[in-house]
């Protein structure tokens, strides 16, 4: 037996510490022991697939489709001969429970506390299956009902109460018109009654899809069976319950998606696609929130409140300071600090308040962000301060018009006409500074000393007679809505993008309601050399609350990342960083107006959808990066996005200056803030996320492939942290192959677009990643037979999600890189046969299949199942966006003969928890049932006393006592 052993935490400068066998493990803080083994000596047989443990009773079930049975086992305690002595465990083999007059073969087995249930499919597989009920601890059967066809797995709700079944209803070929061999995907719910004698056929509800046929649903769900419905093509494969028993996710491998289900109700509440996994570039990773030490008063009001420096809305990384070492930041606040609006007039706590560059550092050691230099603002004499204060007197509502400026006792405010109200910034080659406002918008360019070069505005804005700035772009532009003019910007070999907050009020109208009314924002691309407009591209907002950019920065050729997001605060709220992607979109410069004998027909008035109708694409936008999810959840203004280098982002938050934002004109005293906040910058590492894409080049090749990885869960867990439910998946992968339909090709083997991939006689070679297995349903966008994207089985990864099926964590390229560390010269072997170095690296690669969850010791562990080179991986899951590595144990014996024996275990499949206080021997165990060597192992999970909480979740309420008992 081999068994490997590693304490891994991946950061920017990744270390590993390799130990192998068990004396080696001494230092790690979560360790897996094997303690006992199940042997049946049937090699790929089937033998031991699903397992389940019953703490009433202290037995294991095994799957054994070989012998279309349940092996049912009494996993006893035993003592050594001293009393002191480690109390061990030996599984003891009680009985089978012949399963073979109710159906085919078991797929699942599931136990409640006086219940066993197993999921039984029809030697017809378009027919229904079945589900057997046994009185626990091994029989007699008690019950026995109908689901729909092919049932693949079945569980328990934590209550106890129901039996949900995944029914997949695969077809048998698709050669036939009209589908007549597709049965439909169904969940089954069981209602378990009080006494399980009395449970017939109407205890069985079907939870059906077919409302979904004839509706628009997500489009990244995969709906792709020739002539299929949804309700046809929908294959659930897997199921986790909320811990209070109300709400099932079941995850649709085939289609990549997850459907959310109300048990009660019996009612599909959602379907969600779960997107791509981008190999090509770095994933999501831990977030560390920095504070800023010392902040400085910004100034005091005339009734004495001091006000410290923040509201800062922009963020630019500046490099490496050469002296320490330490990461250089340059922001900036906003217009000052301000209070609500009453009657109309906007208040200006600090009327003198002058614009300013705030440059700031930060140890690579850790430690608080401190501010190193405050550079003021001013006029192109280099001596007049630019001001918060708004431009122009009229209607705000309006083109050109701003707010009245009032001080805190109500009387109004002289304005300035270079007043900034300051939201983006970026440094350029030549040293000098640009920046973007709210108030005309407008555009600033800053010598590094501060001094206003220029400021360009839209066409219009000096008719007035007061000078804004230089007339450069559409007057369009000036129809922003009040204080929502350019929010972001994002910098590119001369040309600036510059972001419309919010969309434009297009018509214009006092109230702004068209501008509250669209979906349609704006983005500004100007030449700086030649201060004019060069395009506008439209870019579609999320909605329903989300309908703000908060900042931008440019990644590389036609791709900016930027931050869209809502005005509330909490673990739901919307602060999302998108990908957006500028090639292709329609310069909408040219467009206006849409219609000549229409003026009310605009761009803005457009839904999103209508968008087409007038040849407009928009930019294209993926999700890169939920800073929710992230953790970065205390404010609802990140107002800041930087790179700093191709592992690291940053994000800054407005905090208002910590104001409430009342106030009382009579005193001019400002309303005390109870819950004041701090700016925090964040600095997210992103993961290392490629993969080794040949079998043939005959290395260990792990690097960042143009290509997109469907995450296609196979098992799923739940768990909650902070009063939220999350998802674990195991994103194995899987390809549909039929009669008639196979959608599997190899990269090699289609022909790629030149324009997308010019380097496609490369990347299709053996050596790169020629022979990697694809969708031919995927990828080839315009039809014309060339791929223009290319989508990969699986994700070679695990991930965590919330409860809306938004992605919270990804493990990237882990699992590769830790079975390349430490079993090198096995790396990606399939499970049935050594000496295959590599093999899997074409098809999913270690392929993570199953999951379960438990907590130990405070702490919410994740066990991963890998199925080809075999082992557990166990992860801290317990913050769901920070989880750590923990251990990689591998049973398997790669000098040994799998046909023979001798291999260990091969294959993990099904993966149970057991508490510690359900545990024979009171201490946490994993049960691993391995489908081709046909063996279960039990390990003894060890975790180092950390908190005071107690060891485990509860099971949740299951108190209903049974009339056969």
């Amino acid at each position: 037996m081999r068994v490997n052993c590693l304490r891994w935490r991946k950061s920017l400068l990744a270390s590993m510490v390799i130990a192998t066998g068990f004396l080696g493990c001494v230092a790690q803080a979560v360790s897996l022991e094997p303690v006992a083994r199940i042997e049946t000596g049937l090699f790929d047989e089937g033998a031991s697939e699903i397992v389940a443990y019953n703490p009433r009773f202290k037995v294991i079930y095994v799957t054994n489709a070989f012998t279309n049975s349940i092996d049912v086992y009494w996993l006893r305690r035993t003592y050594g001969w001293r009393p002191w002595s480690p109390r061990g465990l030996k599984p003891i083999f009680i009985r089978s429970i012949d399963m073979s007059p109710y159906g085919d073969g078991p797929t699942s087995v599931a136990t409640s506390r006086r219940l066993g249930a197993v999921a039984m499919e029809n030697a017809d597989s378009q027919a229904p299956g079945k589900v057997v009920f046994f009185k626990a601890p091994f029989g007699p059967v008690k019950a026995v009902v109908e689901v729909s066809a092919l049932p693949d797995m079945l569980t328990f709700t934590p209550n106890g109460r129901h039996v949900l079944v995944a029914c997949e209803g695969e077809p048998l070929d698709y050669c036939e018109a009209g589908l007549v061999n597709d049965p439909e995907g169904v969940v089954s719910i069981i209602d378990v009654p009080r006494s399980i004698r009395r449970l017939d056929q109407d205890d069985v509800r079907t939870v059906s899809f077919t409302s979904f046929n004839n509706s628009e649903i997500d489009p990244k769900i995969r709906i792709f069976g020739p002539n299929a419905t949804v309700a046809q093509d929908l294959e659930p494969e897997y199921i986790a319950v909320s811990r209070n028993s109300k709400t099932a996710f079941v995850c649709l491998q085939e289609n990549n998606a997850l459907a959310v289900i109300d048990i009660k109700a019996g009612e599909v509440k959602s379907l969600v696609g779960l997107g791509f996994k981008d190999f090509s570039t770095p994933q999501m990773g831990l977030l560390e929130k920095i504070p800023f030490d010392d902040i400085p008063v910004l100034g005091t009001t005339v009734a004495g409140q001091e006000i410290h420096l923040g509201g800062f809305s922009g963020l630019h990384f500046e490099g490496i300071n050469p002296d320490n070492g330490n990461l250089m930041f340059i922001t900036h606040p906003d217009r000052g600090p301000n209070a609500d609006t009453l009657n109309g007039l906007r208040p200006f706590p600090l009327p003198d308040y002058q614009a300013q560059f705030v440059k700031f550092e930060v140890s690579p050691e850790g430690g608080p962000a401190e501010i190193t230099e405050i550079i003021p603002l001013t006029a192109e004499d280099g001596l007049t301060p630019i001001t918060g204060l708004p431009n122009l007197p009229g209607p705000a509502g309006l083109k050109h018009k701003d707010e009245i400026p009032v001080d805190l006792f109500l009387n109004e405010l002289q304005r300035d006409p270079l007043g900034a109200d300051m939201e983006g910034i970026v440094r350029v080659e030549d040293g000098t500074y640009w920046m973007v406002d709210e108030y005309r918008p407008a555009i600033y360019h800053f010598a590094a000393d501060g001094v206003l070069i220029d400021r360009f505005v839209p066409e219009g804005s000096n008719d007035g007679g007061t000078v804004v700035g230089t007339e450069a772009f559409p007057e369009v532009f000036a129809q922003r809505r009040a204080n929502r003019g350019f929010e972001a910007v994002a910098y590119d070999n001369g040309t600036l993008y510059a972001f419309i907050q919010s969309p434009i009020d297009n018509p214009d109208v006092s109230n702004d309601a068209n501008s509250k009314s669209s979906r349609i924002g704006r983005i500004l691309a100007f030449d700086t050399e030649n201060a004019q407009a060069l395009a506008q591209y439209i870019y579609v907002f999320d909605g329903n609350g989300s309908d703000k950019i908060g900042d931008a920065v440019h990644v590389g050729g036609s791709e900016i990342l930027v931050i869209e997001r809502d005005s509330a605060i909490s673990l739901t709220s919307a602060k999302n960083v998108y990908r957006i992607d500028l090639a292709g979109a329609t310069d909408v410069s040219a467009l206006e107006p849409l219609d000549t004998n229409d003026p009310d027909l605009t761009i803005e008035s457009l839904s999103p959808e209508q968008l087409a109708d007038y040849g407009i694409v928009p930019v294209a936008k993926e999700l890169f990066l939920n800073l929710t999810a992230a953790g970065y959840d205390f404010t609802d203004k990140p107002e800041g996005l930087t790179i700093v280098d191709e592992n690291t982002i940053a994000v800054l938050n407005d905090n208002d200056f910590q104001l409430a934002g009342g106030f009382d004109p009579n005193t001019g005293l400002l309303e005390d803030n109870l819950n004041p906040q701090e700016p925090i910058l964040g600095l997210i590492r992103l993961r290392s996320n490629g993969l080794d894409a040949s079998d043939d080049d005959g290395e260990i090749n792990i690097t960042n492939w143009p290509v997109f990885g469907m995450y296609q869960p196979d098992a799923i867990a739940t768990y909650e942290y902070e009063g939220q439910t999350y998802i674990v998946t195991a994103n194995e992968g899987d390809a549909r192959e039929y009669d008639c339909f196979e959608e599997e090709a190899d990269v090699e083997d289609v022909v790629l677009d030149p324009a997308k991939f010019p380097n496609a006689a490369e990347l299709q070679t053996d050596g790169a990643m020629g022979p990697l297995k694809i969708t031919t349903t995927l990828g080839d966008d315009d039809n014309d037979g060339e791929f223009e994207r290319l989508f990969a089985y699986g994700a070679r990864s695990f991930s965590i999600w919330n409860a809306q099926g938004e992605l919270i964590w990804d493990s990237g390229d882990d699992l590769e890189q830790i079975t390349a560390e430490l079993l090198p010269d096995d790396f990606n072997s399939t499970d049935d046969e050594n000496d295959s170095f590599d093999n899997r690296s074409d098809n999913k690669g270690p392929e993570p299949e199953g999951v379960v969850v438990g907590k130990v010791r405070g702490r919410t562990l994740a066990f991963i199942g890998l199925e080809r080179i075999g082992g557990i991986m166990v992860y801290d899951v317990t913050v769901p966006w920070a989880p750590t590595f923990e251990t990689y144990v591998n049973t398997r014996d790669f000098a040994g003969d799998p046909q023979a024996g001798t291999a260990g275990d091969l294959a993990p499949e099904g993966l149970t928890f057991v508490s510690a206080k359900d545990s024979p021997n009171r201490r946490p165990l994993l049960i691993v049932a391995y489908e081709i060597s046909g063996s279960t192992t039990i390990f003894e999970v060890n975790v180092p006393f950390q908190h005071d909480d107690d060891d485990e979740e509860e099971e949740g309420d299951d108190d209903d006592e049974d009339e056969d008992d």
